[in-house]
């Protein structure tokens, strides 16, 4: 009974083909949603993840700005001073408990090699132990001494991509690069880091702070990173810091800290906020295209209905029971939101795999996707062919037959 069921429901909807899929729109676009998606941002929280473990667990951050994420707390980091290279000296002299201090400076500016000019390049001033803490991995040369940022040598490290614009078929250890006009020579190529939230990461120059500020000045606010040996002391390390900063901002013992810090589960904190922001869009996305997928669904089922009246007054003359009419139209309306579904899926998953493709996020839809997708189609569509079965249950089939 349940296969003849299904035959018939599928007979009905091939006779409509062009209606049924214009119907089933909406519920194609909420599932694509759904199914692209959560795979991109689960494909995201994936390589946040590894992101921030390049932080390590025992590295904090200290900065001006740190984390914003309002109008008036960037108004209110603006009043705050300048870290400065002093400030950088200060928390290493009076925080001998710390594995590794030192700051960064970043700007974006146009770099020239080889009669090449490469422009918005990612350059960053940072110590001899910067790449040790933040998980930079090289491909040939070496990093940045302790020997050349004391004497602020004119030294880079170029990425990936500063490479291949510049010195495509050369091997740039060696040569030369001109930064804000002045020359450095490359010591070292980092290995390829894909983009980050919008960042290329492999459109980069690192030189010595040191250098940094005698190219660009020390106009900018410093980035203070601080490693604690292990993370029993990662607390005391900070709080160590944090002290020796205030102190010499002279700032008052009730006052707030005239600077941020931020470490790793500060990072992960606010990307989880991000995501949970996301899932909720989509949520509410799908939820209005399921909602206009179901209308439609509802209105074709209805609409059915009205032209098939003589044939469900014969089938009930006949002997076919309410429930065998009002589990047909069922099926029929669950069938065709889950062709959307699948039809939803398919788009989906290939809107996830030219992500993966072409960023370097790992983007998938996984089995469990696939099935929670298929099964909020088929409940829309539950819930959209419910009225139109119970309406063609109670059809007198009287008042059925004499319909033309």
């Amino acid at each position: 009974m349940i296969l003849e069921t299904v035959r018939l429901a599928l007979e009905a909807l091939r006779s409509h083909k062009l209606r049924a899929f214009l119907n089933l729109l909406g519920i194609v676009i909420a599932v694509t949603t759904i199914v692209a998606v959560v795979s991109v941002v689960s494909g995201l929280n994936d390589y946040a993840a590894d992101l921030i473990r390049e932080l390590g667990p025992n590295t904090f951050i200290l900065t001006k700005f740190g984390i914003i994420t309002s109008r008036e707390q960037f108004l209110e980091a603006l009043k705050r001073k300048d870290l400065t290279h002093d400030d950088v000296e200060t928390v290493r002299r009076l925080v001998p408990q710390a594995r590794r201090v030192t700051g960064r400076a970043f700007t974006l500016a146009s770099v020239y090699g080889e009669g090449e000019r490469l422009e918005d390049v990612f350059v960053v001033g940072a110590g001899p132990e910067f790449h040790l803490m933040v998980g930079i991995e090289l491909e040939d040369g070496r990093w940045l001494s302790r020997l050349e940022a004391d004497a602020a040598r004119p030294v880079a490290v170029i990425g990936r991509d500063v490479k291949d614009a510049l010195f495509p078929h050369l091997d740039p250890i060696g040569r030369m690069v001109k930064v804000q006009g002045k020359p450095f020579r490359i010591v070292g190529l980092l290995r390829r880091q894909g983009r980050a939230f919008g960042q290329n990461r492999d459109n980069f120059v690192a030189m010595p702070l040191s250098s940094f500020e005698k190219a660009f000045g020390r106009r900018h606010s410093l980035d203070i990173f601080v490693e604690a040996p292990d993370a029993a002391s990662r607390k005391e390390v900070e709080e160590r810091a944090r002290m020796a900063l205030r102190a010499r901002r002279g700032t008052p013992l009730r006052a707030p800290d005239p600077f941020d810090v931020v470490d790793a589960p500060a990072l992960e904190a606010l990307w989880t906020k991000i995501t949970l922001l996301a899932f909720a869009l989509v949520t509410v996305v799908s939820s209005i295209t399921l909602f206009v997928g179901g209308v439609a669904i509802a209105n074709t089922m209805f609409a059915s209905i009205v032209e098939r009246t003589r044939e469900i007054g014969i089938r009930k003359a006949l002997g076919a029971r309410p429930r065998d009419l009002r589990r047909q139209f069922l099926f029929e309306s669950v069938l065709l939101a889950f062709f959307g579904g699948v039809l939803g899926v398919a788009i989906g998953w290939g809107a996830a795999s030219v992500v993966a493709a072409q960023t370097p996020l790992p983007a998938s839809v996984s089995p469990s996707l696939v099935v929670l997708a298929l099964g909020v189609a088929s409940l829309a569509g539950l819930a959209a062919g419910w009225l139109p079965a119970a309406r063609v249950a109670r059809l007198d089939p009287v008042v059925a037959l004499r319909e033309e």
